[in-house]
């Protein structure tokens, strides 16, 4: 119990009483890794065998400080979003003119996301694999596994894009687009909770552009109601 509020219950199980999202900063070796690999220098081999060993660091770092349940830091992500997004069937990261967010001392290298066909799920999606890894090293410590909502891929790839052209099979059957979003989700969900995990996360940092004036009458003007 809490020194500060000694009548409070300790959670032994998700949501805890204190938490984290699951990123943390990339440390150096890892930042070198992925730029070498990025240049050619090292193979992806050689990288996940990188993120491979700071990742089990870390696991055994947030273990010393008392968190309840461990992430891998999204350690093998670029972007704590696209990665997941881009890796669903029928989805693919693209190039961009610029990213959606500018940030203030750094540039960010534009990508974004389109849609090729059929939204889907598969066993194949690399979060598996790095699932598999995390719970591995993780032992008897729970894990927690944050994803971006299924809202994102919405916003990105219709709400973002001007230029969104529906392919086929979502073409005047939006609801059809929703369905299959929500479907693919559903069998995420459910295989990683065989796999063991019980603490899934969904963020969703789209809200905020519904609070940002700029974007709201930028959102009207095309026809959108963020209200």
């Amino acid at each position: 119990m809490s020194k500060l509020f000694p009548n409070a219950t300790i959670r032994t199980s998700a949501p805890y009483r204190f938490d984290i999202v699951g990123s943390f900063l990339r440390p150096e070796a890892l930042k070198q890794a992925r730029y070498q690999c990025s240049c050619g220098d090292i193979s992806c081999a050689d990288l996940t065998q990188v993120e491979d060993t700071e990742i089990a660091k870390l696991v055994e770092h947030q273990k010393n400080v008392g968190l309840h349940a461990v992430t891998d830091g999204e350690f093998r992500r670029t972007f704590w979003h696209l990665d997941f997004l881009a890796a669903l069937d029928g989805v693919k990261e693209v190039d961009a003119e610029k990213f959606s967010v500018q940030f203030k001392h750094d540039n960010v290298r534009p990508k974004t996301l389109k849609i090729v066909d059929k939204i889907g799920f598969s066993e194949s999606h690399p979060f598996v694999k790095h699932f598999k890894f995390l719970k591995e090293h993780a032992g008897d410590t729970p894990v927690k596994l944050t994803i971006p909502s299924p809202s994102m891929l919405h916003l990105i790839t219709q709400v973002r894009e001007k230029n969104y052209v529906p392919i086929d099979r979502y073409k005047d059957n939006e609801a059809l687009f929703y369905d299959d979003v929500v479907a693919a989700y559903r069998k995420a969900l459910q295989y990683f909770y065989d796999l063991g995990c019980r603490n899934i996360q969904l963020d969703d940092t789209s809200w905020g552009e519904f609070c940002a004036l700029d974007k709201r009458e930028a959102y009207e003007a095309r026809g959108f109601d963020p209200v």
